[in-house]
């Protein structure tokens, strides 16, 4: 039964918060303040998850979205918005994220970094669906469902990824494609060269077919992976090579890197600071994004990654950029802390996934007593939850930062320093 609607505000997510009749409501693509007609989909937890019909009365910040397949498509939940007001918004979503789940009432600043709010990434995942006439699918899940939505053109994707995308779509390319469950597209920094990696059980040899087909005829392809297993057979170029802030990184199918291509070098500069000293610590080090600077800088740098393919990237990069003071651990961040007996590093500089770092590893690293920590987030749930610890584990945090790396979407990057309290006890 159709009822109406007024959220109070944006949540992490991309949902809308409303009451009604008692109750909480989420609604996608509705903003606060405006008037809805919605409907139930689903209750979770005694939560209303709905879904719009129709706008009744729109806010005066609401803009038309330029992709015909924004509301039916999952990728995106912000175009009904423009870049600006996104960014307050993620701003007020972070603030009141920290406060609720971190108790970190921050009032000071929040400097935001923000760049073209459209084909900025150069990465992206298709997944490969099957059609009834014997087709494939080349799109995205559709909103909380396993259907994919056929593609044409992906508005935030770089301009080579869509020239690849619209090859792929070709119908001589179906029966090959059909083999697999997922084809994703890696586009270097000049988005010239691009890596497609193939992911499903599709057998060795019809797979290595399709794959040598796509790296000869597809323009732009040097290289294509086929992934089984956790491993990889790659043909033709070993890896894509970036360059950012004067440093050269090998990036082979299955690492690590930052999938928005504009912001990259800002990330690094803001990440590293100017901090210099004896000793850094860089954790969940990728593919040494923040290694490779941080070694310029500081006599000694240790990066662990559990990655093995990113580890291996690492240690190459490292060397191909004659580091010799900069050492790659091929190992969880718990493992690598368990070990690691030098107390009181300068800098450590943390990049964790979505999950944040795990509550073994939060203990080993304020017990380590580093004498400043530089923590890079993609969740500001698990960001507040971390913070929280750190803060009363003798540290003060000392300055937020936000990169609206990814426009039109919920996600928000943001970066936080912290120095211990020198008068903890050691």
């Amino acid at each position: 039964m159709p009822f109406e609607l007024t959220p109070t505000k944006l949540i992490y997510g991309g949902e809308a918060l409303g009451h009604h009749a008692g109750r909480t409501v989420l609604v996608p693509r509705v903003l606060p303040g405006e008037r809805a007609e919605v409907e139930e989909v689903r209750t979770a937890k005694g939560v209303v998850h709905a879904r719009p019909l129709r706008i009744l009365q729109a806010a005066p910040e609401r803009i038309d979205p330029p992709c015909p397949y924004f509301g039916r498509c999952g990728g995106c939940h912000y175009q009904h918005l423009s870049p600006e007001s996104q960014s307050t918004t993620k701003r007020e979503i972070l603030l009141e994220t920290l406060r609720r789940l971190g108790r970190i009432d921050w009032k000071g600043e929040i400097p935001l970094h923000a760049g073209p709010a459209w084909n900025y990434r150069n990465q992206a995942q298709f997944k490969i669906g099957r059609q009834t006439d014997g087709g494939v699918a080349l799109g995205f899940f559709e909103p909380q469902s396993h259907r994919v939505l056929p593609i044409e053109c992906c508005l935030i994707l770089s301009p080579c990824l869509n020239s690849v995308l619209a090859e792929l779509r070709r119908p001589e390319w179906a029966q090959g494609l059909a083999d697999f469950l997922e084809i994703e597209l890696f586009a270097d920094q000049r988005d010239e060269e691009v890596m497609l990696t193939l992911r499903g059980e599709a057998a060795s040899v019809e797979g290595e077919q399709t794959g040598r087909g796509l790296l000869e005829r597809i323009p732009g392809a040097v290289c294509v992976a086929l992934a089984f297993s956790n491993r990889f057979l790659v043909l033709g170029k070993p890896a894509l090579n970036y360059s950012v802030g004067g440093f050269n990184y090998r990036v082979s199918p299955g690492s690590f890197f930052q999938a928005s291509r504009f912001l990259r070098l800002e990330l690094v500069t803001s990440v590293t600071g100017e901090e210099r000293g004896e000793l850094a610590l860089d954790l969940f080090a990728g593919v040494g994004l923040f290694s490779l600077p941080l070694a310029r800088r500081f006599n000694r740098v240790v990066a662990a990654e559990a990655n093995l393919t990113s580890a291996s990237d690492l240690k190459a990069n490292a060397e191909a950029n004659g580091l010799a003071n900069l050492r790659a651990a091929g190992e969880t961040t718990y493992d690598f802390l368990r070990r690691f007996a030098q107390a009181e590093p300068d800098l450590v500089v943390m990049d964790p996934p979505r999950g944040g770092v795990d509550a073994g590893s939060l203990k080993l690293l304020a017990a380590l007593r580093p004498r400043k920590i530089h923590y890079l987030s993609c969740s500001p749930p698990t960001l507040a939850r971390d913070l929280n610890f750190l803060v009363g584990h003798a540290y003060q945090l000392d300055s937020i930062e936000m990169f609206d790396s990814f426009p039109q979407t919920y996600h928000i990057e943001s970066l936080a320093k912290l120095t211990r309290n020198h008068h903890a006890r050691p």
